[in-house]
């Protein structure tokens, strides 16, 4: 049994993505703690925002990663700001391993033009608004990021071959690193 590994990093920079197929190839749970929320509360996080506050969203945040954090064998896919309130990113570096997936403010941007509709802060936002609103999170979430213990850049990631790439190199990383067993040999 291991400690979890938690992925942080800004909306669209594929911590869901990454984190399903790193589930896969370790043979692991994978858990999308926005998803959590919403089957725990039985709302939607838009919803959770709009209704009851942020205030009230970061609270269930912190008891939902309080919780995954006694989780073993789990990869958990963290929403952005999650690691930015209540001191999370301390927590999940003590709980397990953190991984942060690096994107520059200009992909980030093209990424989220195509599925902004789906994101509640950036939805009203086009070009030039989007990215210095990503460049303005950044600076401050930025920091907060690179806390994590495994910093990996994701700008490459376009398709499923990327995506695979992208995640063997990363398990193989930390497995020479130590952070994982060596894969069992047939």
């Amino acid at each position: 049994m291991h400690a979890p590994i938690f992925i942080v990093g800004y909306m669209g920079s594929g911590k869901s993505t990454v984190g399903r197929k790193m589930a896969d190839v370790l043979g692991w749970r994978f858990i999308d703690t926005d998803f959590f929320i919403e089957n725990r509360f039985r709302k939607r996080v838009a919803d959770i925002f709009r209704d009851e506050g942020e205030a009230v969203f970061r609270r269930r945040e912190r008891v939902v990663i309080e919780e995954l954090s006694g989780m073993e064998d789990a990869i958990i896919a963290t929403g952005g700001g999650l690691p930015c309130h209540s001191d999370n990113m301390t927590l999940m570096n003590e709980a397990g391993l953190t991984l942060y997936l690096e994107v520059s403010d200009e992909v980030l941007a093209v990424r989220l033009e195509l599925c902004k509709r789906t994101r509640p802060k950036v939805k009203d936002k086009t070009g030039e608004e989007l990215l210095s609103h990503i460049r303005e999170e950044m600076a401050f979430r930025g920091d907060i990021y690179r806390r994590a213990k495994v910093i990996v850049n994701s700008d490459k990631l376009v398709d499923e071959e990327d995506d695979r790439q992208l995640v063997t190199r990363i398990v193989a990383d930390l497995r020479a690193k130590g952070y994982l067993p060596q894969a069992i040999q047939p």
